[in-house]
C-alpha cells in the first residue's frame, strides 16, 4: 500500500508541476487541480459497453428475422393469391366465351356482362405483370440513344422543355402498368364477387341462342372478328330494330370516336346481322362527299320498303350539305328510315333523336389482352416469359393504336425472337422519344392530326441515311383500285426501296368488313452521311 501511495504522490507531484500549481506532499490537492485516477472504474465502462453492443446487435438481429419472416409470409400470401386468381380467371373465361357465342339482347345483362369483360382483363393484366414483369428496365433503357434527350434540355427553351418533360413522364415505361394502384389482393376480392354476382346471369344466358361456331384460336378470332364493342354492336343493333311507333319517320343514331378506333367496323358488323338485314329492304353506305356532289339522287327512285343510310364524316360536318339530305330523306318513299351518322367530333350529336353512341380507346388492360394475342398468336407466353416482357414494354409505346397493334403484332408474330423484338421495341421506343422531344405529341396522335412523322432512318444507300417523311394516312376500300405493292412489313425489315421522291406504302389490310386497307405517303429527305454513334440503335 504504501508503495502504491508514494506513485501517486509521485504523479500528483508531477502533474502539479506540468500544471504550474504549488504541491504540498503533505496535503491532498483539491479535486479541480488533479482528481486520482480510479482504475478499477475502466473494466465497469468496458462491461457496460459490451452490454449496450450486444443489445443493439440483438435487436437488429430481431429485426433482420422478423423482416425475413414478414417477407416469407407475404410471398407465401401472394402466391396463394396469384393461385386464386389464376382459378378465378379459368372460371371467368369459361362464362365470357359462352356469353361471347349468345345473341343477348337484354340490356341489363350486356350492361352486366360489360362490367365482367373488364374484370376479365384486369384480371389477366394483374396476372401477366406478375409474371412477366421486369424488376427494372435499365438493361434495355441503356440501349436506347440518349442523344435526343440531351439535345431537348440544351437546346429548347424552357417552355419547350417543360412540354418535354411532361410528356416524356406520361409515355416512358418506366414500368408496365406502373399508372395501376390495384395490388393482387384487391383484385382477388374483386373478381371472386363479380363471379358471384353472376350466377343468375350464368343461368339467364342459356335461354339465348347460340351465334355459328367460332374459331377455337384466340389470335385467329381477334385477327378476323371485331374485337371488342360488343355492348356497343348491340345497341346499334337494337336501335335499328326498334319499332316504336312514338318515334320520328326519320330516326338518327350518332356513333362519336377518335380516329382508326373501329366505328365503321361497328356499324358494318351490325348491319351483318341476320336481324338488320331481314329488316332493311335497302341498305346504303355514304361519306360526307356523297352529300355534296347529290350521290343520293341516284337512288331516288328506289322502291317501297324500310332504308337504312349510313353516313361518314371524316372532318367537319357541312351543314348545308346535311340540311339538304334531311329534306331528300322526308321526301323519300318507304315505310321507315333509319340513319346512322359517324364522325370524330361531337358536332354531330345534334343530329341525333336519339342518344349517341362513343367508341372509347380501350383500356390499359384490354389493349393487353388484345396485344398479347397478337404478337404471340398459338404461343404460349409462359413459354417465353423473355419475349413477354419486351411485348409488355412494347404496349406501353404504341399508344393504345390498333393500328399499331396490328402491324407490330403481325410482324413479332412471324419472328419470334428475342433480339429482333428488342430492336422492334428500341424501335418504337426512339421513335417516339423523338417526337415526344420536338412536338410533345406521339407519333400515332401526329398521323391523327395529319402532321408529317419523321422517320429518320429507313435505308443505307451508298454509305449515306436515307430518312423519309410519312403522312397522309387514308383508307382505300376494295373497290379503290390497286394498292401499292410495298407494305409497311416491307419498310421495317429494310428492304430496297423506290428511286421515286415520294412513294406509297400499304400500312395494313384488314380482314374484317368493311375490308378497309391503310395508306400511307412517304417523302424522302435529303441523305445524310452515316454515322456509327455507340448508343444508336435503328431496326
Amino acid at each position: 500500500m504504501a508503495g502504491e501511495e508514494e506513485g501517486g504522490l509521485t504523479e500528483a507531484s508531477t502533474v502539479a508541476a506540468f500544471l504550474g500549481v504549488p504541491w504540498d506532499s503533505h496535503r491532498r490537492p483539491p479535486d479541480s487541480v488533479f482528481a486520482p485516477v480510479n482504475r478499477r472504474r475502466a473494466p465497469r465502462a468496458l462491461v457496460s459497453m459490451e452490454i449496450m453492443i450486444s443489445a443493439v446487435a440483438g435487436d437488429l438481429i430481431s429485426r433482420f428475422i422478423s423482416s425475413v419472416a414478414q417477407n416469407y409470409r407475404n410471398h407465401i400470401r401472394k402466391e396463394d393469391d396469384r393461385r386464386r386468381l389464376e382459378r378465378i380467371l379459368l372460371r371467368m373465361h369459361c362464362v365470357v366465351e359462352e356469353a361471347e357465342g349468345r345473341h343477348i339482347t337484354n340490356q341489363g345483362m350486356l350492361l352486366q356482362l360489360k362490367g365482367f369483360i373488364e374484370g376479365f382483363y384486369l384480371g389477366y393484366y394483374v396476372l401477366d405483370k406478375i409474371k412477366f414483369q421486369p424488376p427494372e428496365e435499365e438493361s434495355i433503357e441503356d440501349e436506347v440513344s440518349h442523344e435526343i434527350q440531351s439535345f431537348a434540355l440544351s437546346a429548347c427553351n424552357s417552355r419547350k422543355r417543360f412540354r418535354f418533360a411532361d410528356a416524356i413522364r406520361k409515355h416512358t415505361p418506366i414500368a408496365f402498368g406502373s399508372r395501376s394502384r390495384t395490388n393482387l389482393k384487391d383484385v382477388v376480392d374483386g373478381l371472386e364477387t363479380k363471379i358471384a354476382d353472376m350466377r343468375e346471369f350464368v343461368i339467364l344466358l342459356g335461354s339465348h341462342p347460340r351465334l355459328p361456331r367460332q374459331p377455337y384460336s384466340t389470335y385467329l378470332y381477334i385477327e378476323n372478328c371485331m374485337f371488342g364493342s360488343r355492348i356497343e354492336k348491340e345497341q346499334v343493333i337494337n336501335f335499328l330494330l326498334c319499332n316504336d311507333p312514338h318515334d320520328p319517320y326519320v330516326s338518327i343514331l350518332p356513333i362519336i370516336g377518335p380516329p382508326r378506333i373501329g366505328k365503321k367496323t361497328l356499324v358494318q358488323h351490325a348491319c351483318l346481322d341476320e336481324r338488320v338485314r331481314n329488316c332493311f329492304s335497302h341498305i346504303f353506305f355514304f361519306k360526307e362527299d356523297d352529300l355534296k356532289t347529290g350521290e343520293l339522287s341516284l337512288n331516288s327512285k328506289a322502291s317501297q320498303g324500310k332504308y337504312l343510310f349510313v353516313i361518314e364524316f371524316i372532318w367537319d360536318v357541312d351543314e348545308a350539305a346535311w340540311t339538304k339530305f334531311q329534306s331528300y330523306l322526308q321526301n323519300m318513299p318507304g315505310i321507315g328510315i333509319k340513319v346512322v351518322v359517324i364522325g370524330t367530333t361531337e358536332d354531330i350529336a345534334k343530329f341525333g333523336t336519339t342518344q349517341p353512341i362513343r367508341v372509347k380507346r380501350p383500356s390499359e388492360e384490354e389493349f393487353w389482352y388484345y396485344f398479347k394475342a397478337l404478337a404471340f398468336g398459338s404461343m404460349d407466353p409462359d413459354e417465353h416469359p423473355k419475349l413477354a416482357s419486351l411485348v409488355m414494354q412494347l404496349a406501353t409505346e404504341v399508344n393504345g393504336s390498333f393500328l399499331s397493334a396490328t402491324i407490330y403484332g403481325e410482324l413479332l408474330r412471324a419472328n419470334p425472337n428475342t433480339q429482333f423484338w428488342k430492336r422492334i421495341l428500341l424501335f418504337v421506343r426512339e421513335l417516339a422519344r423523338k417526337h415526344l422531344t420536338s412536338s410533345g405529341l406521339h407519333p400515332d396522335d401526329l398521323f391523327e392530326r395529319n402532321i408529317p412523322v419523321d422517320m429518320s432512318r429507313i435505308a443505307v444507300v451508298d454509305g449515306q441515311v436515307q430518312g423519309c417523311l410519312l403522312y397522309d394516312v387514308r383508307v382505300a376500300g376494295p373497290a379503290d383500285g390497286e394498292l401499292p405493292k410495298l407494305t409497311s412489313r416491307d419498310m421495317l425489315l429494310g428492304c430496297d426501296i423506290p428511286v421515286e421522291d415520294k412513294f406509297d406504302v400499304l400500312v395494313w389490310r384488314s380482314r374484317i368488313p368493311p375490308y378497309c386497307n391503310y395508306i400511307v405517303t412517304y417523302e424522302k429527305r435529303k441523305p445524310r452521311r452515316m454515322v456509327r454513334k455507340r448508343n444508336t440503335i435503328y431496326l
